[in-house]
């Protein structure tokens, strides 16, 4: 418990099972103040993604993993920054990101 200083997932949130209960357990393994980080492109297995992630756009996908955090109860607001090497011609790259509360 409160073990770590940050928590990645690198392009998979969308694969998730069990966000819910994935996120209570990276809030669990966080230090207080520690960051979770996720890294999402546009690019995914249709056949792993969830469903809803199919029928949505990136801007929903954002809005999506930054739900993973609040609904866990564990999180301050997540951000996202557009980490895209050039937003609006190449695919996109999006970090979201929240902070383990106190």
């Amino acid at each position: 418990d409160a073990s770590f200083d940050k928590v990645t997932c690198v392009v998979s949130v969308d694969y998730l099972n069990k966000p819910k209960q994935i996120f209570e357990e990276i809030g669990r393994v966080l230090r207080p103040g520690g960051e979770c980080l996720l890294a999402m492109s546009n690019r995914c297995f249709p056949t792993k993604a969830f469903q809803i992630w199919m029928k949505t756009n990136d801007l929903e996908h954002i809005f999506i993993a930054g739900s993973f955090f609040h609904y866990s109860g564990l999180f301050e607001a997540p951000s996202c920054d557009d980490i895209s090497p050039n937003p609006g011609l190449s695919d996109p790259m999006y970090i979201v990101k929240a902070t383990r509360k106190a």
